[in-house]
């Protein structure tokens, strides 16, 4: 009997599901603009026709509170309905209650089916183009299962800023977890984008909203949020029940689980049910469909529409606008304030358009954060019995700083519609310096400032305030936050380029401007200050070399050009900069937060390769109360050489330092230019180039560039100075169509002449003389028809041309042995010869010979097995003489020098190729 009624129970559900639909089918083809009110929609406060009545606008809730019997796009694109969770039902007459099939019932669903008929078509869409805060800052989407398996790459790389994601529905039950949560959070989490989540509420009593705060915390235990939890109240069979004790409830135990915490309704929710002042303390998320968002009370997010469009999702999906700033929204309203002081103070706001709002107590704000209504009047009041008292007074517009007073007693005004723009707030009494006071303020355009304490002004001189927020702690307590940027005083707008991103959004006076976390530097900024009589220089540090100054709203660095910023240096002009500082710090890669620094002084690095990837600027009176304290904020490193090449079709590079490569390799790109440095007391490095449409050029002292936009064919580097003669500068070159040539030093060339090969790639160290890491010196120069030419009679080949200065005679891999060579000196500068003998097979050693003289035989069929060559004369003096052969069956062997053997005897392996080169003692 149980399986029939169930049977029928189901049939019932399907059925209604079907006649929904038709009727908001045949709404949609009959007539868009008259909505349908069926006694679902009546039943739901005519929520449709209320909108109906402000033109264009309608009203929804979260999108994704369309449960299990339903999806999105169901009505729409004849998507199946996802199946039911697998919620085992006892009793049929269970089947009652929605939340055990999560059947929800608003303004917007009846049984989990959604009513779909105002977003039909292209007027939603158009709608949501127009949608318009002037408040918003960022976009963000609101996601559950219904929107299936979601490619979050996409979604990220489609620019959504923020994510409000569903955990679940109802009590603390699994079965009640959204399908997709898991997943949905871990790729928020992986991917770095930041995330909210709510929660779809059927609780009718404290009970049932204890128990959905308990779901919620089970979920996220673990998880790093960024936003807070809203909790989602709109289903219908909860109508009738205390909604403020039931928000109560869930919303304090997030709040005492340190989590920032919100309510999701619609529009007519908020307006009819959601009245009481409780909701005050938490963050509100509006849903209305519209251009714009006619809520008259203050909010945190507007849902203005459930036709988003988003890569990666293949549904429609809800867009939301944030209301004021990240740093607002998602961090805790509270501070943690230990019990001796939890009481010690409550204060209250008096806003305009809304009065005195409720008195909160230590911790907390008070007033309106990013809703633009102006602070008006304060009032601050502490318990007595702890033997203190307090006084306080505040800066009005046009009025300047009234009287201080204390007590309870109103400082500001009300009424006159003059905002507060600054307060001072200190405690008194014999108990007094038992505590510290903290306070911090909200600045219209500006945001929170940091934490001023104990009598120090906080607020603006040109903005009013929006909101306060107060926390007495124990002295010697650590501070709630920053406590250096306590004041505004001067506009000043800032910007960064950051790489893969490019120019960020302005900041003001103070703000952070870059990335942390991220691993992108800042390519560019501009800094510009909005007072007369005052202005600002800057220049940055790219490749270890400062730019030009430039001033106020011009960019320092540069764009598209992958090159970061190293070091920064700020500085004020005009006649009032007498009258103020600049301080500013930079955040770099590898080593985070630097110490701040003022008024032209560097900041950053320099030839440590580090981006910067975050500036602080802050422009602050000469007599303001709290300052930044000054410490390290540079690094210089000292190399004993640092070095950069430019390069054919890509520029300067980056300097490298003590050995490392400069230039590319295996790319066929030229060195055109160099520029050599040392940070070694008393020395200095000069060096010159050479290039095949010139003669050597005129030496430079270090610091300038050698070249003429042409290719570098050779280069010569030597040290002078007082210390030159404690160290020796070693330097090798990779050359187009040789490779890397050996070390040479001290002056001598390192490259080639005359043959039109490039260099490509340099290395340099200067060391200290007997250093044991010196290099070993070799073959660093050839010069075209000087030096040493020799070549080889192969056997079925005969002569072969002149090889030179190490190039390879003979053949390798043709087991074609050789049979006579014959090697001479070419213009060299020094008397004396080169003298060579064979081996050769059948015969043994032959005599040695010289001046281009045969060595060897041919003709008769007998291979070279081994070679030696020697100096003589002044030549040998100056000179040693390498050589090696390629051996049949064996390969290349190592290199010998000076009349010792190259190849085999008494093994009958002949020798195939052979290279020689003459190289500098």
């Amino acid at each position: 009997m149980k399986k029939i009624t169930l049977i029928f129970l189901a049939l019932a559900v399907v059925i209604n599901s079907f006649s929904v639909a038709n009727v908001q089918s045949e709404a949609a083809e009959n007539d868009i603009e008259n909505e349908v009110h069926t006694e679902i929609l009546e039943q739901s406060g005519n929520e449709w026709n209320n909108q109906e009545n402000q033109k264009n606008s309608s009203d929804f809730s979260d999108s994704d509170t369309i449960q299990d019997n339903s999806d999105i796009n169901a009505t729409e694109n004849g998507v199946d309905a996802e199946k039911q969770d697998d919620t085992k039902v006892e009793d049929p007459q269970n089947m009652d209650d929605p939340e055990l099939t999560d059947r929800a019932n608003s303004w917007r669903y009846t049984d989990g089916v959604l009513f779909h008929q105002e977003e039909i078509g292209g007027k939603a869409r158009s709608r949501a183009k127009a949608a318009y805060n002037p408040n918003a800052t960022r976009t963000g989407i609101d996601v559950s299962h219904h929107n299936g398996t979601i490619d979050w790459e996409k979604v990220k790389d489609s620019g959504v800023d923020f994510v409000i994601i569903r955990c679940g529905y109802g009590k603390d039950e699994k079965g009640q977890d959204d399908k997709q949560w898991s997943r949905n959070v871990s790729e928020c989490e992986r991917l770095g984008i930041p995330f909210g989540v709510y929660l779809y509420s059927y609780a009718k009593d404290t009970q049932s909203a204890q128990s959905e705060a308990q779901h919620v915390l089970r979920l996220i235990n673990g998880h790093r949020l960024t936003y807070p939890v809203y909790y989602d109240m709109e289903d219908d069979s909860t109508l009738g029940s205390d909604f403020a004790s039931i928000a109560t409830t869930f919303c304090n135990a997030m709040k005492n689980a340190g989590y920032p915490v919100g309510v999701y309704a619609s529009l007519s929710w908020w307006n009819n049910y959601l009245t009481d002042s409780c909701f005050e303390g938490w963050y509100r998320w509006v849903a209305q469909y519209n251009n714009s968002c006619q809520y008259k009370g203050n909010y945190a997010m507007w849902q203005y529409t459930s036709k988003g469009s988003v890569s990666g999702i293949t549904t429609d999906v809800d867009m939301n606008y944030l209301i004021g700033y990240p740093s607002d929204h998602g961090t805790p309203s509270g501070i943690s304030v230990p019990d001796e002081t939890k009481d010690m103070i409550t204060y209250s706001a008096h806003v305009s358009d809304i009065g005195w709002m409720n008195a909160v107590s230590n911790g907390l704000i008070a007033g309106t954060v990013g809703q633009n209504g102006q602070l008006e009047a304060i009032k601050l009041k502490v318990d007595e019995s702890k033997g203190v008292g307090i006084s306080y007074q505040v800066k009005v517009k046009n009025n300047g700083w009234q009287e201080m007073v204390t007590d309870d007693q109103v400082a500001g005004t009300t009424g006159s519609g003059l905002p507060i723009e600054a307060v001072k707030i200190q405690l008194i009494g014999q108990n007094a310096s038992k505590y510290d006071i903290y306070y911090r303020t909200y600045v219209q355009n500006i945001g929170w400032l940091d934490w001023a304490k104990n009598g120090i002004s906080s607020g603006s001189d040109t903005y009013g305030l929006e909101a306060y927020q107060v926390a007495v702690l124990p002295v010697g307590s650590e501070a709630p936050g920053d406590t250096i940027y306590t004041y505004h005083t001067i506009d000043m707008k800032m910007q960064a380029h950051v790489s893969d991103i490019g120019w960020q959004d302005k900041e003001n006076n103070g703000k952070i401007i870059g990335t942390t976390g991220k691993n992108k530097g800042i390519e560019a900024y501009s800094l510009s200050i909005q007072k007369e009589n005052l202005g600002i220089t800057y220049t940055s540090c790219i490749n270890g070399k400062w730019q030009a100054d430039v001033s106020d709203g011009q960019m320092s660095g540069t764009t598209g050009q992958a090159k970061h910023i190293e070091a920064i240096k700020i500085q004020l002009t005009g006649r009032e900069k007498e009258n103020y500082h600049v301080y500013y710090r930079v955040h770099v890669s590898n080593i985070g937060w630097l110490d701040w620094t003022a008024d032209g002084a560097p900041a950053g690095t320099k030839h440590y390769k580090y981006p910067i990837e975050a500036i602080q600027v802050e422009v602050i009176p000469d007599d303001a109360d709290n300052v930044p304290e000054m410490g390290k904020a540079y690094k210089e490193k000292s190399d004993n050489v640092r070095y950069s090449v430019s390069v054919s079709d890509a520029g300067w590079q980056e300097y490298s330092a003590n050995g490392e490569i400069a230039g590319t390799t295996g790319k066929n790109k030229a060195i055109k230019a160099l520029t050599v440095e040392t940070d070694i007391p008393d020395l200095n490095v000069e060096y010159t180039s050479y290039n095949k449409e010139n003669d050597w050029q005129d030496w430079v002292n270090m610091g300038e560039e050698t070249g003429n936009d042409k290719a570098v064919e050779a280069i010569k580097i030597k040290l002078s100075g007082e210390a030159s003669s404690e160290y020796h500068v070693y330097y090798r070159v990779h050359v187009s169509n040789i490779g890397w040539l050996d070390w040479t030093s001290d002056g001598e060339a390192a490259g080639t002449k005359g043959y039109g090969y490039n260099i490509e790639a340099l290395q340099i160290k200067i060391l200290k003389n007997g250093d044991t890491n010196s290099p070993e010196l070799g073959e660093g120069y050839r010069e075209n028809g000087v030096g040493i030419s020799y070549r080889a009679h192969v056997r079925n080949l005969g002569w072969q041309p002149y090889a030179e200065n190490g190039d390879q005679t003979g053949t390798t891999g043709k087991a074609l042995c050789i049979e006579a060579l014959q090697i001479k000196k070419m213009n060299l500068e020094y008397e004396g010869n080169i003298e060579y003998c064979a081996h050769v097979s059948n015969i043994g050693w032959q005599d040695w010979v010289k001046d281009g003289k045969t060595a060897g035989t041919t003709g008769k069929a007998l291979a070279v097995e081994a070679v030696k060559i020697k100096l003589t004369g002044d030549l040998a003096e100056h000179y040693d003489v390498y050589y090696r052969t390629h051996v049949r069956n064996i390969g290349w062997q190592s290199w010998v020098k000076n009349g010792n053997q190259a190849g085999t005897t008494g093994q009958a392996k002949s020798v195939e190729a052979i290279q020689i080169k003459l190289v500098k003692k």
